[in-house]
């Protein structure tokens, strides 16, 4: 190998490897590699951030689909997310000018994740062009009053009303006792089975106090204490109000030793407007 060195008279002499000392031609032959490397990662880390270089050309859905179709994920990644009242919350398209090193998958799972149906995503690239997004939808149970739907996680979130479910039940209360309606409405639920009972409303007033709306139509007025004990003694007198269910409006379980019922029609009904074993009314 062959180097060339300049002196002060501007005249290049060609000095062999065997002319200069071992450790200089060890420097100079490290120094050259050196160069080659350097050259060859920037050239790589230049290409590999040109999204022309395997742009993402396929996007695929994967999941359990009911209320999400493909088409809005795809809408939701390149034109944003609409939430209930309408307001785009982005408008940046997040698979513009992006190849598969440079996409940012964690962007997109979280922008998937603020679609309202949308209660878990998982985003991959699949090599050499395709990306794989695997959503988990919310289940309803509930209305949450008249603007929103409470997941089976407790979870409140507000889809566009045309996708809501028909038939649920709702919840009414503050924003902080979504999780109460959710465990009095379940265990309320798994005890009317056996006597063929729906809970078509949870109320918790700012106070706590709880009353269930049957799907009969009759309130269940349970209070602030003791809500669970309360909700089995209702199903222990069932029975014996049973066959009367139609002409009753209100039942008061608030009392030590009984409960109390308001009818429909006094007349009708053979029984006066009180207590029935009853004590002091609690809260």
């Amino acid at each position: 190998m062959e180097y060339h060195v300049f002196k002060q008279n501007k005249q290049a002499v060609s000095l062999t490897e065997r002319s200069l000392p071992a450790g200089l031609a060890k420097v100079f032959k490290i120094i050259i590699l050196l160069f080659i490397v350097v050259s060859a990662v920037a050239w790589s880390v230049t290409k590999i951030n040109d999204p022309r270089t395997l742009p993402i050309t396929k996007v695929r859905a994967l999941g359990d689909f009911s209320f999400v179709t493909e088409e809005m994920l795809h809408k939701a990644l390149s034109q944003g997310i609409v939430n209930n009242k309408n307001v785009v919350k982005t408008d940046m398209d997040i698979l513009e000018n992006k190849g598969f090193f440079t996409i940012d998958v964690d962007a997109i799972k979280k922008r998937v994740e603020t679609m309202p149906w949308i209660k878990q995503a998982s985003v991959q690239r699949v090599w050499p062009d395709t990306l794989i997004i695997e959503v988990v939808e919310h289940k309803a149970v509930a209305y949450w009053g008249d603007n929103g739907l409470v997941s089976e996680s407790g979870i409140v979130f507000f889809p566009d009303k045309k996708s809501y479910p028909q038939n649920l039940p709702k919840f009414i209360a503050t924003q902080g006792l979504v999780e109460n309606c959710l465990r009095y409405f379940t265990d309320a639920t798994e005890m009317f089975t056996a006597i063929n009972l729906k809970v078509a409303e949870v109320r918790f007033s700012p106070r706590q106090a709880l009353t269930l709306t049957l799907s009969n139509g009759v309130e269940l007025n349970l209070g602030r204490q003791n809500k669970l004990y309360r909700l089995q003694r209702f199903t222990r007198v069932y029975s014996a109000l049973n066959k009367k269910m139609n002409l009753i409006e209100r039942i008061d379980m608030r009392y030590t030793n009984g409960f109390s019922v308001k009818w429909k029609q006094l007349q009708a009904s053979g029984f006066p407007d009180k207590k029935i074993k009853s004590g002091t009314a609690h809260v």
